[in-house]
């Protein structure tokens, strides 16, 4: 598939999205035939035959990769939050093989620490990965940025972002 039939199936599939959410609103006509109920609909490919969730983080700071502190409050947020209401269990996954592991879906976590006028920033996205052709989720919540010494921001940023990732927190 090049890019161009790729992006047509992507807005294609946006535009069904809209016009089922669109329908739950006050007044709105109803959905027109052949557009699936989404409430209804099954789990998209990169969420079906799941039996584990992973969780794999990479932190960058201007030292280089931070392995300590910052890496294990961070990857712990997302396990927990992760955790809340899974049909599955979650856990820690390095690179490499336990992030492959067939059945799992990997949240790829990474979080940049950049200095902003006076505060150190944190950079965050977070995104699912599985490793099947079949997968068909590229992007996933949007970046947060937080600041470092604030874990209550990073909590509430970690729990956001996973409420727009995860199907079973969607709402």
């Amino acid at each position: 598939m090049d890019y161009r039939s790729g992006a047509r199936i992507a807005a294609a599939s946006s535009l069904v999205l809209l016009a089922t959410d669109a329908a739950a609103l006050p007044g709105a006509p109803p959905v027109p035939a052949g557009v699936p109920d989404t409430a209804s609909a099954s789990p998209a490919p990169l969420w079906q035959g799941v039996t584990s969730i992973g969780v794999t983080c990479l932190v960058h700071t201007p030292r280089g990769v931070d392995t300590g502190a910052l890496h294990d409050r961070l990857c712990g947020a997302v396990r927990a939050h992760a955790a809340k209401g899974a049909p599955m269990p979650v856990v820690a996954a390095e690179p490499g093989g336990a992030a492959l592991a067939p059945g799992r879906v990997t949240l790829l976590v990474h979080g940049t620490v950049e200095r902003v006028g006076a505060v150190e920033a944190l950079a965050l996205t977070i995104r699912p990965f599985r490793n099947t052709a079949e997968a068909g989720q590229f992007f996933g919540a949007r970046p947060r940025v937080v600041a470092v010494d604030d874990a209550a921001a990073l909590d509430r940023a970690v729990a956001a972002m996973l409420r727009d990732t995860l199907p079973w927190q969607a709402g």
